[in-house]
């Protein structure tokens, strides 16, 4: 592709990057409990924050971090605390089925959980310009391109895990995994990542 070098080496990278589970596959395993739409709708809100964080990356907010440092750690406590609450709200509250609905806060929580973990952007900004022909111009372009690409790597993991959690689901009771509650692996598994994001 125009403007992009080393794709293969490209590929491999971030399917490495994206088969390491975070906050996100979390969230969206634990929404599979409810209905399938509400999977989906997550997945797109976590899309969306990485493109976002994609889009700022390219724009230079990377170097704005690495300049200031502080503002790291603001990012960095304020989405562990995000984390931590939603990890308890979803150990808390048993499983609703809704009956193949889709409910609106699932695309706004994946959103915020994406963007309020500021290390992607710092990943984006270091990793994405090795695969950059700076020479051959257009390089927001390419960047952005390079996004697109990661993006429809990480829907095609996500389209593994709700498949996989919901015919695990399947062979066991409603709402369980491994023979515990859903909502209550999801829910710690978040508050584990919140732990490590403020140990980090």
């Amino acid at each position: 592709m125009s403007g992009l070098i080393h794709l293969p080496a490209f590929i491999a990278a971030a399917l490495m990057v994206i088969f390491s589970p975070g906050p996100g596959t979390l969230y969206v395993a634990g929404q599979v409990q409810h209905s399938l739409p509400r999977a989906w709708q997550a997945t797109a809100g976590v899309v969306i924050g990485d493109l976002l964080l994609i889009a700022l990356s390219a724009l230079g907010f990377a170097a704005l971090i690495a300049r200031w440092p502080v503002l790291l750690d603001i990012f960095k406590i304020g989405g562990a605390l995000y984390l931590l609450w939603l990890g308890i709200a979803m150990y808390r509250t048993p499983p609703r089925l809704d009956g193949g609905s889709a409910a609106p806060g699932s695309l706004l929580r994946a959103v915020l959980i994406t963007v309020t973990n500021p290390k992607p952007i710092l990943f984006f900004g270091a990793f994405f310009p090795l695969f950059i022909d700076h020479g051959a111009g257009g390089t927001l372009r390419s960047f952005m391109l390079l996004g697109v690409l990661f993006e429809i790597m990480n829907v095609l993991y996500f389209a593994g895990v709700i498949a996989l959690v919901a015919r695990l689901r399947g062979l066991r009771a409603p709402g369980r995994l491994g023979g515990l509650p859903l909502h209550k692996l999801s829910g710690g598994g978040l508050m584990l990542c919140a732990a490590f994001v403020l140990l980090a």
